[in-house]
């Protein structure tokens, strides 16, 4: 019996270090895109190379899981993927994200849903969204001196609280800073440090997200 404790013990350690590990290569994300009867997109950001991909699975039949494709994120992808989930009409789902074959933990729920067929069947189905702009994410190396504009960044949560069908990004979704716009390197990590805004990763894991561009999202203020 001391020797069965003594493995199971050992296991579970191993087990737990190896979803530390994971979770120490996760950047940002995971975040739900786009949602369609037959697809959906699941976009994740490392900080080193990786192999990620995700499995997935109706919420009331979990014994049956599908998998998306593998994505070896790359440096001059800013090591990011998207995946594409292939879904059935009007489902919901869950999923969880895999890092070099290893599951990733999280203190939040993952999922998502396929839009409805509902033409020349119903009338078009309710649903909520939110929506948003101007996300001006401080760091104070490169912000302006003085007061910042950014702060306060609990909004993220207070949207996900209300656990809309999906959220318009409506421009100005970050802001270039003058060291960002001149060159790929600086819009990378512009785009790194506000996706890994801690108060944005629950609302980006299981709301679908949609968005337009306006002037800091590629360059100074008022660009054309």
């Amino acid at each position: 019996m001391r020797l069965r404790f003594v493995f199971i013990s050992f296991y579970f350690a191993l087990c737990f270090h190896s979803a530390i590990a994971q979770n120490e290569i996760l950047q940002s994300g995971p975040m739900v895109g786009y949602s369609t009867m037959k697809e959906v997109a699941l976009w994740v950001q490392t900080n080193q190379a990786a192999a990620v991909h995700f499995e997935y699975w109706e919420r009331d039949k979990p014994e049956q899981r599908w998998k998306t494709d593998v994505y070896q994120t790359k440096k001059e992808e800013a090591y990011t993927a998207q995946l594409v989930a292939e879904v059935l009409p009007g489902r919901n789902y869950h999923y969880a994200l895999y890092i070099n074959e290893r599951g990733v933990d999280f203190p939040y729920e993952l999922a998502f849903q396929s839009q409805e067929l509902w033409q020349w069947r119903t009338d078009p189905p309710d649903f909520s969204f939110a929506l948003g702009s101007c996300t001006y994410i401080n760091e104070p190396e490169f912000d302006r001196p003085g007061n910042p504009y950014g702060g306060d960044y609990q909004i993220f949560q207070a949207m996900d609280k209300e656990n809309p069908d999906f959220m318009l990004w409506l421009g100005d979704n970050m802001y270039l800073r003058e060291v960002d716009w001149n060159s790929k390197k600086g819009i990378f990590d512009r785009y790194t440090h506000t996706r890994s805004t801690p108060e944005m990763q629950s609302f980006l894991a299981g709301t679908h997200h949609y968005a337009v561009w306006d002037d800091h999202d590629y360059g100074p203020n008022d660009s054309d």
